[in-house]
């Protein structure tokens, strides 16, 4: 790149590489011909620099990749300090290296791998442990593999009519699968991945210090979004070093001094996973930004359970509600906070219900207050600044996007031209495919088709108002509508012109088809419902259910609508072909259920028993399922299941969040609960749970012994049910009530913002969905990320035939997202059902 370019791309891959690969897939003549027109006209590669950084502002979407940093310099002599990082062959070695998928996709393996390492190797408290026999087995002393699987007579029974004679005294998941060697010599593996891949990306940079913490960026005048963007990429660069060398610290320690106390090496996988994964940092982002917002609301909270704690205990004293749960200030104040999450309402006021029946008036009162106000004034905070700041985001981006592509404008045209020509269009594609690796290939005809689905007026000219969408145009893949074709069409074009084909396409196509279809769908799961009604009612059944011997009513009945599916699938797959109809998820699951009947049906044929017959029986039951199609049919049904599904890409990052705080505090309470939970006899610890509402519901399993075991508490204390008894073990085991802290501080961060935010993305998204007109787009398939169009009728005819575009999937677009795409890039451009 030279000194000429306005722009200059940073990523956290080390500076995508910028050289001279030739991956052209154009005609030579076309490729002669570019070539001269671009040595000519140097601002294209001006412009095409710009416009991959517009092409990277619209692929901005991935929830897991590491992140990609760009920045723009409107000013060519602040790139001085930077040209021999641009320019040197080694740097462009070493940048070709980090941007290869290859490298890519494994170190997303490593980064997966360094996080469930947490989940299989020894947790921290069991690394010195000696086991006594105690009547039981224990395996051996000092080591986690005899804690783990320690067994016998357990020190109480919380049931000895039901409980077995032989129980674990350590309960756990078994999910230990290594020893503390095999678990240090793959962290020392992973984290040396981690350390190569830091080298080669200060290679990429000439081992430069500064251009590798973008410490000379960062002055430049930046536009907003490059600003933010590389000063956090700095900042978790920062950490990723910082937490690289704490790790291998910890590695060392262990192998040269024997040390096994590594307790924090857990949290540290966690910090640099988040320093690899964009999603999750922005996600933690916005929870800072709703933090202070928070902070006032929690403060006139804290207030009212206060006000209602000093009035609960002077209101019951020396009364039976006062001495449960209003015996001091701090009781009273936990007795309050765990009403507000329900877990123990309405059997906190109990006791001073059954002697006062108004009573109930002030825990009435607090309710209203906290659970019906404050918690959905809560909600509503959180669901404001979460929506705000993710359309302030897509705002934000669009603008760069539309800046970069107005430069690259600005750059192509210049006196009285005012729009930008094919051919330098196509010269802008063959310098991205020279010299920009990160965005990928662009083949001829795909130039063209892009061309044209931006010549909006057929002019063979883009003008301004055209040219800013070639950011999203280029997040598009197109695939010849010939590959969609059925195997009638194929292979019978003969049969295409016959009477009976051109009338089943009809009948396929028509609305009563799949009308008749939805009638003898329910009609079936009728006739499944009340032939099996004795079974799900629990009586007695007798179900001589056999396709052999096709000897009762009921099966001549199953038989017909096996055919009748049968044929309805057939002919979908005749007119619609394989590809087709396999794109929508409604079919996959009706030709599944149908397929399966099918060979049950054969196979029951040629083998009569009780297994088959119970077979037959579970595949017919499950054509009952097949109701649920009318959630396509019913508006309000069909806005649920589009939103399930197409918000399933935009929560992938809520739900790494979810993990990550589930993670942080599993570690948190390994690190101070972890093998407090015991039944060991030998263990003075294990008498301390007897007559505790833990011990009598049965919540042995329910601790934090391992990463997994202290995971699934942490997700039932997000489900909130019952915590109050897990919480009142782990208070008698640690033997200080500061212990609820834990519970408290994961109430807030799981509870009132994590899933607020998972709230806040569901009610937001299916709000547009349900609002959204689908008429706008036609030939838009169900899913709402492919469109078929006709490349003969656009305004810039190009000949080519059909083809179904989508958008690249691997940008994780969510539904509504690319459909908004879709009708941008071809509303009032094609019309028309017909395919």
């Amino acid at each position: 790149m030279t000194s000429e370019s306005t722009s200059l791309l940073l990523s956290d891959s080390c500076s995508p590489y910028l050289g001279q690969k030739k991956r052209n897939a154009w005609s030579l003549e076309e490729t002669e011909s570019l070539s001269l027109f671009t040595a000519e006209n140097p601002n294209i590669q001006t412009a095409a620099f710009l416009l991959r950084d517009a092409i990277l502002l619209a692929k901005s979407t991935s929830s897991f990749a590491h992140t990609d940093v760009f920045v723009s310099v409107n000013k060519p002599e602040t790139l001085s300090s930077y040209s021999t990082a641009t320019s040197s062959h080694k740097s462009r070695f070493f940048r070709r290296i980090l941007t290869s998928s290859l490298v890519r996709a494994f170190l997303r393996l490593c980064m997966v791998g360094i996080v469930l390492l947490s989940f299989v190797e020894p947790p921290s408290w069991c690394r010195d442990f000696q086991g006594g026999d105690g009547g039981g087995d224990v395996g051996g002393g000092g080591s986690c593999k005899a804690a783990m699987s320690a067994q016998g007579i357990p020190a109480f029974y919380s049931d000895s009519s039901s409980e077995v004679k032989i129980q674990p005294y350590y309960p756990n998941t078994g999910t230990v699968w290594f020893t503390e060697e095999q678990s240090i010599k793959i962290e020392c593996f992973l984290v040396g991945m981690f350390l190569l891949h830091t080298l080669l990306c200060l290679a990429a940079d000439d081992f430069s210090i500064e251009n590798f913490f973008y410490i000379g960026v960062l002055r430049l005048e930046l536009d907003t979004v490059s600003a933010r963007r590389i000063r956090n990429a700095s900042i978790f660069r920062w950490v990723r070093v910082l937490t690289l060398c704490l790790l291998v610290k910890g590695i060392l320690s262990f192998s040269l001094m024997s040390n096994p106390e590594r307790p924090f090496a857990v949290f540290l996988r966690m910090i640099l996973f988040i320093t690899y994964s964009e999603g999750l940092q922005s996600e933690i982002m916005t929870v800072m930004e709703i933090l202070p917002a928070l902070f006032s609301v929690g403060l006139v909270l804290s207030m009212v359970i206060a006000f209602f704690g000093l009035v609960g205990v002077a209101a019951f004293y020396n009364t039976s509600e006062g001495s449960e749960h209003f015996s001091n200030l701090i009781e009273a104040l936990w007795s309050l906070f765990t009403s507000m999450t329900t877990v123990i309402y309405p059997d906190v006021m109990m006791a001073g219900y059954n002697e006062n029946r108004f009573v109930a008036l002030f825990f009435v009162i607090y309710m209203i207050l906290v659970f019906f106000f404050f918690q959905n004034v809560i909600l509503g905070y959180i669901c404001n600044i979460y929506n705000n700041r993710h359309d302030a985001k897509d705002a934000e981006l669009e603008k760069a996007r539309e800046d970069y592509c107005r430069k690259a404008f600005d750059v192509l045209t210049s006196g009285d031209v005012e729009y930008v020509t094919r051919q330098q269009l196509m010269g802008v594609f063959m310098i991205l495919n020279q010299e920009c690796d990160e965005i990928g290939a662009v083949e001829e005809e795909r130039a063209e088709l892009i061309f044209a689905i931006l010549d909006k007026d057929g002019s063979e000219k883009l003008e301004l108002n055209e040219f800013l969408y070639f950011g999203q145009a280029m997040l598009l893949e197109f695939e010849e509508f010939a590959n969609y074709k059925s195997f009638v069409e194929k292979y019978f074009p003969a049969l295409l012109e016959s009477e009976f084909y051109k009338n089943l396409k009809q009948v396929v196509h028509s609305d009563w088809f799949e009308r008749s279809v939805d009638v003898m769908v329910t009609i079936n799961a009728f006739v499944v419902l009340v032939h099996s009604y004795p079974m799900l009612a629990g009586k007695s059944f007798q179900d001589n259910l056999d396709y052999a011997e096709i000897d009762s009513p009921w099966e001549v009945v199953e038989v017909i609508f096996t055919i009748i599916f049968a044929f309805e699938m057939t002919s979908k797959i005749a007119v619609l072909g394989f590809k087709r109809y396999f794109s929508s998820l409604r079919n996959i699951f009706d030709g599944s259920v149908t397929t399966s009947a099918i060979i049950s049906a054969f196979y029951t044929c040629f083998t009569s028993n009780d297994r088959t017959s119970h077979l037959t029986r579970f595949i017919i039951m499950a054509r009952v399922f097949r109701i649920l199609r009318f959630f396509v049919v019913v508006k309000q049904f069909n806005a649920m299941s589009k939103t399930f599904y197409g918000i399933l890409p935009a929560a992938s990052r809520v739900a790494l969040l979810l993990f990550c705080v589930i993670y942080t505090w599993s570690w948190i309470g390994i690190y101070f609960f972890g093998g407090l939970i015991t039944r060991d006899p030998n263990n003075p610890t294990s008498y301390l749970l007897e007559g505790t509402d833990f011990a009598d519901a049965f919540y042995w399993a329910n601790n934090f012994n391992d990463m997994l075991s202290g995971a699934n508490v942490c997700f039932n204390l997000l489900v909130i049910n019952n915590w109050n008894e897990m919480e009142s073990g782990i208070v008698a085991v640690a033997q200080t009530k500061l212990s609820r802290f834990y519970f408290l501080t994961f109430y807030i961060m799981g509870v009132m913002i994590v899933n607020n935010l998972v709230i806040a993305l569901v009610i937001g998204y299916f709000l547009d969905e349900f609002e959204s007109d689908n008429d706008e787009v036609d030939d838009v398939f169900e899913s709402g990320r492919e469109l078929v169009f006709d490349s003969d009728q656009m305004p810039t005819p190009k000949e080519f035939g059909k083809y179904v575009a989508r958008l690249n999937p691997k940008y994780r677009l969510t539904a509504m997202k690319s459909k908004k795409v879709l009708k941008q890039l071809f509303s009032q451009r094609v019309r028309g059902r017909e395919i």
